[in-house]
């Protein structure tokens, strides 16, 4: 009996971490000596080079002149399973007109995992492998974490936490439009 009374506390401590409060400000890292970079809306957006998947490296040079919807997951988060498939979505419909979706798995899992977690939901955009630098260059603060980026690469919009994914469509098709 005193098993069943712990589940909902198990429950709501994992919640706690997929759904970090939104993020205000200059994004700030806790690590000392690091320089946190200003991820926050109306911000340049880092430079990356990350491995996908398969161990081939990608860069974010690789994307000039695209918009970039930038997801932060991981596979234990259950809301990233709720938007990762809607991203799929955007990606279909918008892809032709300059939009790259990007995963960036923050996982301790093997790329073999990843894989098969992204295929069971049907996502096939661009995965990549996160690393600690990446959430430190973005001022991660939560998973999921969704930034929208311009075609100049000033980011347009910032969501720690979970939102509903339709909240991108309009900001998407504004930046589309530029």
């Amino acid at each position: 009996m005193k098993t069943l009374s712990v589940i909902p506390l198990l429950v709501v401590a994992a919640m706690s971490l997929c759904l970090a409060p939104a993020a205000t400000g200059q994004a700030k890292t806790t690590r000392p000596g690091l320089h946190a970079v200003a991820a926050a809306t109306g911000a340049r957006m880092p430079d990356f080079c990350l491995d996908d998947l398969n161990g081939h490296p990608v860069c974010s040079s690789q994307f000039q002149g695209k918009v970039l919807l930038i997801d932060f997951w991981a596979s234990w988060c259950g809301p990233c399973k709720t938007e990762m498939p809607a991203y799929q979505a955007f990606q279909e419909r918008y892809g032709s007109r300059g939009l790259v979706v990007i995963g960036i798995g923050l996982s301790m899992d093997s790329p073999a995992n990843l894989k098969m977690f992204a295929r069971k939901l049907g996502v096939h955009y661009r995965l990549l492998m996160g690393t600690m630098s990446i959430q430190d260059k973005f001022g991660l603060k939560g998973i999921p974490t969704t930034l929208l980026v311009d075609r100049n690469r000033v980011i347009r919009r910032r969501i720690v936490g979970f939102d509903y994914p339709s909240k991108f469509t309009g900001p998407i098709r504004r930046a589309l439009s530029q």
